[in-house]
């Protein structure tokens, strides 16, 4: 999933928005180091990506507090991003993994929601049972946050059912799902139902989910053709502009 240097949709109207990045260096599952870090930057603007919500993971493994520290790197990374265009822009977020003890962290404000607005990405071991999910989205809703439920086409309770991910929705989640998903890189399975998501209207947000500036890079160009051709450029504006700006924003989402 590679750019071919031809423009990607988006390109020339807007530039396309990645709302879950894991671009920052020196985080569990992010580059190795600030050089990496800018050569992900540079793929992302060639697939017409001009915006980015860096989502570094708050888990077990990675633990990372440091708001002082986090604003440094995305800092750096904005200096970075405007020497290949001064429109080019690195928001901070976090990819958290749900449990009660983070629940707190969230409300209480010491986990950074998506790029400081009332919008959370959280997440769950995809064993996770359907229940836990439900409880959470609940519990995030009742204290004022909306949850963003990242890599939905991946949880096994899900079962390939549309018709559970649509009562996430209506305990008022938002659905993200990965980009290497709608093309197949994760298997033909998961390709199968990610594209019976979008056939539903099920999805509100995909994202590159990208970790490094090699197999798993920023890319977006092939799934956010596939979609415009498959179901519409209304839809595709959503998932990569409309949807994403909105969060950045702090606003609502029309669903």
């Amino acid at each position: 999933m590679k750019t071919d240097g031809t423009n990607p949709p988006g390109q020339g109207i807007f530039g396309l928005i990645d709302i879950n990045c894991h671009i920052l260096p020196g985080t569990e599952d992010g580059p190795d180091n600030f050089r990496e870090a800018a050569e992900m930057l540079r793929i992302a603007y060639d697939e017409g990506i001009r915006t980015i919500v860096a989502t570094p993971p708050y888990n077990k493994k990675n633990p990372i507090m440091d708001g002082d520290k986090l604003d440094r790197l995305v800092e750096q990374l904005n200096v970075e991003a405007g020497k290949i265009d001064p429109d080019y822009r690195v928001y901070l977020g976090r990819e958290i993994e749900y449990n009660d003890e983070n629940h707190q962290k969230i409300i209480s404000g010491q986990l950074d929601s998506m790029a400081d607005s009332k919008y959370v990405m959280i997440r769950f071991p995809y064993d996770v049972d359907f229940e836990t999910i439900s409880e959470a989205i609940r519990d995030i809703n009742m204290d004022g946050y909306i949850p963003i439920v990242a890599n939905v086409e991946q949880y096994e309770c899900l079962e390939e059912d549309e018709d559970k991910v649509e009562e996430l929705i209506q305990f008022g989640a938002y659905v993200q799902i990965s980009a290497s998903a709608v093309v197949g890189d994760l298997g033909h399975d998961i390709k199968n139902f990610s594209r019976k998501l979008l056939k539903g209207e099920l999805v509100h947000f995909v994202a590159s989910d990208a970790l490094d500036s090699e197999d798993k890079a920023p890319y977006l160009r092939e799934c956010a053709e596939y979609i415009e051709r498959k179901y519409g450029e209304d839809y595709m504006t959503e998932l990569f502009y409309t949807n994403p700006k909105a969060v950045i924003e702090n606003d609502d989402i029309d669903i």
